[in-house]
């Protein structure tokens, strides 16, 4: 008998031994649930000896080797592990747990081997519920599934060139005066539970996400608004919003802030922000608010050529051109509305009732440091809580019309008031030299300076003065003419002087070789041999003496022979005589001398350059 009931004993154990053995499949979990004892809803049994407890027990069979299991209390259920795939968080909700009775909305963290060991959840005080710590993507989880239940959730992914803005939804409750929730380091908000930890509170956060990265960030407990979401938002938010800032080469970013302390009532109109220190041009707007920082036209611009991943929430940007604009005045195509320079049209003078066109350009540049106040003065058309990039060109354009536009509309008014039409049109270089005076005298108090007033022609609109105006132009252009020809004139006549002259020294130089190469009397023999060959005289003349050829002449010709010999008496000497110098009536100086600079020693052969022979005739 009793050997039987030993046989029976043994062969019960024997059977219980193989029943109750338990082997988890690769991949899977195994789930035990107990059949009897004690309910699992007694906190403090659970804590001494949980697997006793009915119900599903918290501990899982993990693959890989034998567990046992009395086959007839419990039962194991096998389940998948779970994955996170790649590029995804897993949202975890934990069915059992203590309750949150402080009104949070997420289970705190617990240290549980990130959900593997469900024991150590519920003994470290897990809550039930949607729990502030995830499961990270790319990795599997051997998880009690009756005790958590996982949700797959994309990571958020901000593209490159633009942010992510952030908002939480748990957290504590920020004071009613403040825009932002107080900012704490949380590691880009992917630590939830250091977030909530450190006080972090709702509503929108000061910290952007930035971009080219993807972030681990639990959906429950943050929202994040990013260019492949923001249509979605219902603030207004467009991807243009989202955009990382960048100041273009020539232009200075000035600074809007949407947040900070109040701007002190005394400040007189187009009084900016003072600088603040320790924010990184603005990269850190928590640090901003926290030396004090002044809601509004900042004095710190952004640089030019730089890239600035900033919160719209935040600040709102807008370029300055501080490059070397050319203004002009004149009227503008439906394409040049945009311009800088729109505002400034044709500009006309009326003067003694007509009208005259003035074409005009000024050359003007912006320094960085004015640029802020300019803002401020005048102003811009953005009113809203949305920030960002924002191409206002009104201020800039406000600024050319009513200081620039109106100085010099004043001045041609005064000019127009003082001066005739022919004053007027003469006195164009008093004029400019006026006009860029009055244009630096009005940019004196911005504290910038002209690099360039062009004043161009003055044309007339009116018919009638056109004509007049030509008729006068031409009147002058044909005296000047005139007195170009007269000059000439002058010139020429100049010319043949001195002509003259020249060939009369030369005729008096030759001479005077030949009587010092062949004495008087031969010079004068050969001058009258050479006479008598010009001579037209008859063949043959009868008579054996001088008369006879004198009488055969005709008398002109004996005249211009008498007076011809009489030059080239014998007995002449040459000798040169000093030039008189005076001055003409151009200014040149002539040269003045009798006989062309020669003179002669004998009284009777000394003429002068008219041909006077000193004894009154010629």
């Amino acid at each position: 008998m009793i050997l039987l009931v030993f046989l029976l004993l043994l062969g019960a154990a024997a059977w219980a031994t193989w029943a109750g053995r338990v082997m988890v499949p690769a991949d899977h979990v195994g789930i035990v649930e107990r059949k009897f004892g004690r309910s699992h809803a007694d906190p403090a049994f659970n804590e001494i000896n949980p697997d006793s407890a009915k119900g599903v027990h918290a501990r899982t069979l993990l693959p890989g080797g034998f567990h046992w299991r009395a086959p007839v209390l419990h039962t194991v259920t096998y389940v998948p592990r779970v994955h996170v795939p790649a590029g995804m968080v897993g949202l975890v909700t934990a069915t059992e747990g203590r309750d949150r009775t402080d009104g949070r909305t997420l289970g705190r963290h617990v240290e549980c081997n990130s959900f593997r060991d469900g024991q150590a959840f519920l003994r470290g005080g897990g809550e039930q519920g949607v729990q502030v710590t995830m499961l990270a993507g790319g990795q599997s989880y051997y998880l009690n599934t009756r005790l958590f239940k996982v949700e797959m959730k994309q990571r958020v992914h901000v593209p490159a060139g633009t942010v992510g803005l952030v908002q939480a939804k748990a957290g504590a409750v920020r004071p009613p005066d403040q825009r932002f929730g107080r900012h704490v380091e949380c590691e880009s908000f992917q630590d939830g539970q250091a977030f909530l930890s450190g006080g972090g509170e709702q509503g929108k956060q000061l910290a952007i996400l930035g971009g080219g990265n993807s972030y681990a960030i639990n959906p429950a407990l943050f929202d994040v608004i990013t260019v492949g979401n923001v249509a979605e938002s219902t603030e207004g938010l467009t991807e243009a919003h989202l955009r990382e800032i960048a100041i273009k080469e020539g232009h200075t970013g000035v600074v809007v802030a949407l947040d900070g302390t109040e701007p002190r009532e005394d400040d007189e109109p187009g009084t900016v922000a003072p600088r603040v220190p320790g924010h990184s041009s603005f990269r850190r707007p928590w640090d901003f608010l926290a030396n004090k920082g002044q809601r509004g036209i900042q004095a710190e611009t952004l640089g030019q050529g730089t890239t600035y991943a900033l919160n719209p929430w935040f600040v709102r940007v807008m370029p300055i051109p501080t490059r070397v604009l050319i203004l002009t005045w004149h009227n503008k195509e439906d394409a040049q509305a945009d311009n800088y320079d729109a505002d400034l049209g044709q500009i006309v003078v009326n003067v003694q009732g007509f009208d005259l066109a003035v074409t005009l350009s000024q050359n003007l540049q912006i320094p960085p440091r004015v640029a802020p106040k300019l803002v401020s003065q005048f102003g811009n058309d953005r009113d809203s809580d949305l920030g960002g990039l924002v191409d206002d060109r009104a201020p800039m354009k406000r600024f050319v019309r009513d200081v620039l536009g109106l100085a010099v509309a004043g001045y041609f008014a005064e000019i127009a008031t003082t001066s005739s039409v022919l004053d007027f049109l003469a006195s164009y270089h008093d004029v400019r030299k006026e006009l860029t005076d009055r244009v630096m005298h009005a940019l004196e108090k911005w504290e910038l300076g002209t690099l360039g007033t062009t004043l161009g022609s003055f044309t007339p609109t009116d018919p009638v003065l056109l004509e007049r105006l030509k008729e006068k132009f031409y009147e002058e252009m044909r005296g000047e003419n005139l007195g170009v020809s007269l000059q000439n004139a002058k010139l020429e006549d100049l010319i043949d002087k001195y002509r003259a002259r020249q060939e009369s020294r030369r005729v008096a130089l030759e001479l005077k070789a030949e009587v010092a190469l062949l004495g008087p009397d031969n010079v004068s023999m050969i001058r009258i041999v050479r006479e008598f060959a010009k001579f037209d005289v008859p063949e043959y003349i009868g008579g054996g003496d001088i008369s006879a050829l004198a009488q055969a002449l005709p008398m002109s010709t004996a005249q211009d022979l008498l007076a011809r010999l009489r030059e080239l008496r014998t007995g002449q000497e040459v000798t040169a005589v000093p030039k008189r110098r005076e001055l003409t009536e151009d200014g040149t100086e002539a040269i003045d001398a009798d006989l062309d600079g020669i003179e002669y020693e004998d009284a009777d052969m000394d003429a002068d350059a008219d041909g006077d022979d000193g004894n009154g005739a010629e």
